[in-house]
Parts: C-alpha cells; structure tokens; sequence
C-alpha cells in the first residue's frame, strides 16, 4: 500500500509518560497503515496504551517522535488550528462514555458535529434526521440523554460520527458500557454504517468476536504491534 492509497499513515509513534517514580513507555515505535473503506480493530491488556494510540492518531496528543499522515497529508508539523479544522471533517469519533451533552436533543447532540463548522443548514438538518432514522432513533429525536438507554446513547453517538461524512471513525471501545445483546447490536450497526458510507474504521475492543469482524487485526503488546 502506498502513502496515496492510505487514509491513514503513522511510522514510528513513541509516547512516554512520567510518573511520581519513573518514566512509562506506552508506545515505542508503532507503525500503523490503514486503507480507504478499511476497517482495522487493535486489542491489546488493560494499560496496553490503545487509547493514547487513538489520541496520538487524532492528535489529540502529540507524540514525542514519530510521523503522521491523514490522507497522505503530513500533520505533526501543522498548526494546531489548522489540525483542529481538519479533525472536525477528516474524523468522528465514539467514545465508550458516549459523551453527549445532556442539555441537548438526540438530534441536537448529532447536529453538535455540524455546528463545530459553521453554520447549520436544512440540509444538515435533514442529514441528522436521516442518520437518526437509520440507527433506528427517528421517533426519539427529541428526547435528551438522560431519558435514552445506554444503547440509544451510543447510536446517538454513532450517528453524532458520521454527521459531518468524514472518511475515518475512531471508536474506543464504544460497547464497553452496554450488556452483551446491546453491544452487538451496536457493532452490527457501527460496522454497517461504516461499509454503507465507505468509511474507513479503527475499532479499539477487548472483544475478540468484534475484532474478527473486522478486516484487519492488531494486537498492542509492550508499546509494539503484532499481527492478530
């Protein structure tokens, strides 16, 4: 694969944190390539530094060494202003905690994405509504959080990602707080979403199940990947 042909590109990502007794390694050198319309999952222990990977991918974090492309654009060497810009259409993300605001509607909370940008149009609008009809929360639209379950949350944030069509989703754990039935309920979605939209997927799991469903498998052991 080459640079051109990856949505994604990071060679040699480090990140060390101190500590009040010693410096932690979580990544030492990790290599990541990913494909557009591919979907990629990344297991690894509890501590294993899957979501500062996920972090540093986004440039949430900086790494200390290392390079990064999105859409074979160099990033790291960007403004921060300019990678915020390009985050907010390049990615979306879903998060194990949902991370809705609670003051807002379903249709508020997946329109929020949009309103990051600029203004909000019809057809924005009308993009929310339809991605809420498509995971299956039309006629909750106008409820806010507090009276969604846990698995109507996530399909809220699941449609908050896509609202913008951006060419890569980052999902951490997005069914670790919900039961079994409900969890893969929410893969099933996430992962036909994502085929329906040709939207590329990094899927971090403890689920070895969901992690067979994707393309592509990585395990993180001692800041290094190894194939799954």
């Amino acid at each position: 694969m080459t640079q051109q042909s990856a949505i994604l590109e990071a060679r040699g990502l480090s990140k060390t944190f101190q500590t009040p007794t010693r410096p932690i390694q979580v990544l030492d050198e990790a290599n990541v390539l990913l494909a557009y319309g591919e979907s990629l999952s990344i297991r690894g222990e509890s501590g294993a530094g899957k979501t500062t990977l996920l972090y540093l991918l986004s440039v949430l974090e900086k790494p200390d060494s290392g390079e990064l492309y999105w859409g074979g654009e160099s990033v790291l060497d960007k403004s921060p202003n300019w990678r915020a810009r390009k985050r907010a259409t390049f990615m979306g993300f879903v998060f194990q905690a949902y991370y809705l605001m609670p003051e807002l509607n379903a249709l508020e909370n997946v329109l929020l994405a949009r309103r990051l940008l600029g203004k909000v149009r019809r057809e924005d609008r009308e993009r929310a509504a339809d991605l809420l009809n498509r995971v299956g929360l039309s006629e909750r639209a106008k409820q806010i959080p507090s009276k969604l379950s846990g698995g109507e949350k996530q399909r809220v944030a699941v449609a908050r990602a896509l609202m913008n069509q951006p060419p890569l989703i980052l999902a951490d754990e997005p069914t670790g707080n919900l039961d079994e039935r409900t969890g893969e309920q929410i893969m099933d979605l996430l992962l036909n979403l994502c085929a329906e939209e040709k939207t590329s997927l990094i899927l971090v799991t403890h689920n070895p199940d969901f992690a067979k469903r994707t393309d592509r498998g990585l395990n993180l052991h001692n800041g290094r990947f190894e194939s799954a």
